[in-house]
């Protein structure tokens, strides 16, 4: 047994089916707006992220690069004066050591000398930065440590052949001094001088530790 069509049924399940179908569609004008929206937040995220990281980049840059160049500046002076502190520190610990070995010599042998070897120090009467030479008198001897380049200073060492004291004239001792020039130069410091007894640099020198 077939069921009979009915015309009026059909018509309203055609009408419903094509009100369904117009619901579902999509909206032409809808779909632009969103795909100029997507398009245009695709476009935007990127440039900003750009720009941060662009900004800070050069922020990075701006910071990092001065601290290194001043870093390498600083380790650049700080080996270059410990370089000139060797050199100057060489030259003062020679002149004592001929200072000492003066003394030494006289009180062995009741005289001063007038050679650099004959003082048995190992110490080259010219090195890479310094001439070094001493000359005596009968009561003095005078020891020069002196520069090969205007950029070092020169030294001067002396000792004295005083008396023990003013009552005591015959016997004698031994007072030393250690100067060091003003400025840098090649050129051979004055010889310091006894005053009442003590010795003291002379003009253009200054006295460092004995």
């Amino acid at each position: 047994m077939q069921l009979k069509k009915n015309p009026q049924l059909d018509a309203l399940n055609k009408q419903a089916v094509s009100r369904t179908t117009m619901q579902l569609k999509t909206n032409p004008q809808l779909d632009a707006l969103n795909k100029q929206a997507a398009s245009s937040e695709k476009n935007l995220l990127p440039d900003k992220k750009s720009k941060s990281c662009l900004g800070t980049l050069l922020r990075i840059t701006f910071i990092c690069v001065p601290v290194v160049m001043i870093l390498a500046t600083n380790t650049l002076l700080f080996f270059s004066g410990c370089g000139g502190k060797a050199k100057l520190s060489e030259a003062k610990q020679y002149v004592r050591s001929m200072n000492k070995s003066q003394k030494a010599k006289y009180a062995e042998d009741g005289a001063f000398s007038n050679s650099v070897n004959a003082l048995d120090l190992g110490i080259k009467t010219q090195t890479t930065n310094y001439n070094y030479s001493t000359i005596s008198t009968k009561n003095a001897a005078f020891s020069y440590a002196v520069a090969r380049s205007n950029n070092l200073t020169s030294y001067v060492g002396a000792v004295f052949l005083v008396p023990v004291s003013q009552a005591a004239n015959k016997e004698k001792t031994t007072v030393s001094i250690l100067c060091a020039a003003n400025s840098p130069g090649n050129t051979q410091p004055p010889a310091p001088i006894l005053q009442k007894g003590n010795p003291v640099c002379a003009a253009g020198t200054e006295s460092l530790a004995k």
